[in-house]
């Protein structure tokens, strides 16, 4: 809905240009193309702006996800940190995650260009992203093997990880992803995979295994 109320608007104010040029000024393919253009820009810029959060409180982390992505994609997994939710869903065989920002009268639109990988690490067939929020202190953890293995993931914070199991035709087998908020990230933070230690400091890139 997120996407196509914006490409409705876009459409309604490309009309009433047009109009407009056609009843009172004179009419030529520049002004036309001109207004195609301003048109797209747009309903481009509308898309990274959740004026609705203006106006409305989502009742869950979920109904916002489903209403960015009109429903094409339905919520497997939340997550909740402190300030937002890490959201999960799937279409098809892509996974796509959605950080929703809370506040105390309910959840706000988060945009996809707001949810940044802050730190990708790979150590032994082991894949660690940490996701965060533009603006937001809050860090989700996602933890899978390129195998699709299961796994034994924790941290010394006690995390709670939540998994998804996914069917891959590439391995021809379910794959198993974990995901966790983590309380207290800093340069200190590691995760236990396997009885394996895996660094994930705030200034690393790369194997970041001991």
């Amino acid at each position: 809905m997120f996407g196509l109320l914006r490409v409705l608007v876009g459409v309604f104010l490309g009309l009433l240009a047009f109009l407009f040029v056609f009843k009172f000024t004179k009419t030529s393919r520049r002004s036309y193309f001109t207004i195609i253009i301003s048109d797209i820009l747009l309903i481009t810029v509308l898309g990274f702006v959740p004026l609705e959060n203006c106006v409305y409180d989502f009742k869950s982390a979920e109904e916002v996800y489903e209403y960015y992505y009109y429903a094409e994609q339905k919520a497997e997994l939340v997550v909740e940190g402190t300030q937002s939710a890490l959201v999960v869903g799937r279409k098809n065989d892509t996974t796509t995650l959605l950080i929703v920002p809370k506040t105390i009268h309910g959840w706000k639109i988060g945009v996809s260009s707001n949810t940044q990988k802050a730190l990708k690490i790979f150590s032994d067939g082991i894949v660690v992203i940490i996701y965060k929020h533009n603006n937001i202190d809050d860090y989700y953890i996602s933890v899978f093997s390129v195998n699709g293995d299961e796994l034994t993931v924790s941290d010394d914070y006690n995390t709670k990880f939540h998994s998804t199991k996914d069917d891959t035709r590439f391995l021809n087998k379910v794959s198993v992803t974990y995901y966790g908020h983590i309380l207290n990230y800093n340069s200190q933070y590691s995760i236990t995979v396997n009885d394996k230690k895996i660094v994930l400091a705030t200034n690393q890139s790369g194997d970041g295994t001991r």
